[in-house]
């Protein structure tokens, strides 16, 4: 017997077990911190790129990321994919990893790109629009968008049409995306899921539900983002205990 009990068993199922029957709600372990894998033979081929200010939305939910964008043979990768991964994992894990998502390669709103597009059009009118490239994005990102909107790297910009013009101010804003499963990160992943947050006070990380019952680290339903948080989390914890 003790007279106190800290529990600091990380993603322990058979713990799990015992918490639930002392009436604590356990939310399902769910992979997290994953990569997104895209079937999208075009866009693969561009392995290595990197986008440095991407916003990233899942259509159908309320989840929205910003950040660093990695494109790889697979997919999609980086932060702002790794964030996502993490906020929506459970709801991804109910759809059984297909959704499709909306990807602003940019972080500009279609207005202003739409805007940018036409003053390109009338300074560079004579310049090829595979030679003009936008917002630093790398040349051969931009050949993509300029394929996904049906325009002719050797066009001139006077040329381009009021429907080219809106396909790819859409496609850098806008751009829809059918992700079709997961991929790990470098072969390893988070999970969330655990005690529920709501059942522990987190000024001394105490059950609400048992006197003198503790808990600290990834017992509870607590997954970090990359950089080590998952540890802090655990750390933090076990000194707000002690």
């Amino acid at each position: 017997l003790s007279d106190y009990l800290i529990i600091t068993a990380g993603s322990s199922p058979s713990i799990w077990t015992i918490l639930a029957s002392l009436g604590h709600t356990i939310l399902p372990a769910v992979p997290s911190l994953f990569t997104f894998k895209i079937n999208d033979k075009a866009l693969n081929e561009l392995t290595g790129i990197s986008l440095p200010a991407a916003s990233v939305k899942i259509i159908g939910l309320k989840h929205s990321t910003t950040g660093p964008l990695l494109i790889t043979h697979w997919g999609l990768s980086g932060p702002a994919i790794l964030k996502m991964s993490a906020w929506a994992s459970t709801e991804l894990h109910e759809l059984k990893y297909e959704f499709d998502i909306e990807v602003n390669w940019i972080s500009q709103t279609y207005d202003n790109a739409s805007s940018d597009l036409k003053q390109i059009k009338e300074s560079d009118a004579k310049k090829q629009i595979g030679n003009v490239v936008m917002y630093k994005i790398p040349h051969r990102f931009w050949m993509y968008l300029l394929h996904t909107s049906n325009i002719q790297s050797t066009q001139q910009w006077a040329n381009i049409t009021k429907k080219q013009t809106q396909d790819l101010a859409r496609n850098m804003t806008n751009f829809r995306l059918n992700v079709k499963g997961k991929s790990t990160n470098k072969e390893e992943f988070v999970t969330a899921g655990g005690v529920s947050l709501k059942e522990v006070n987190f000024k001394s990380f105490q059950s609400k539900l048992n006197e003198n019952l503790y808990f600290a680290g990834e017992v509870l339903n607590i997954d970090g983002l990359t950089g080590g948080f998952n540890f802090q989390s655990a750390w933090t914890g076990a000194y707000m205990i002690s």
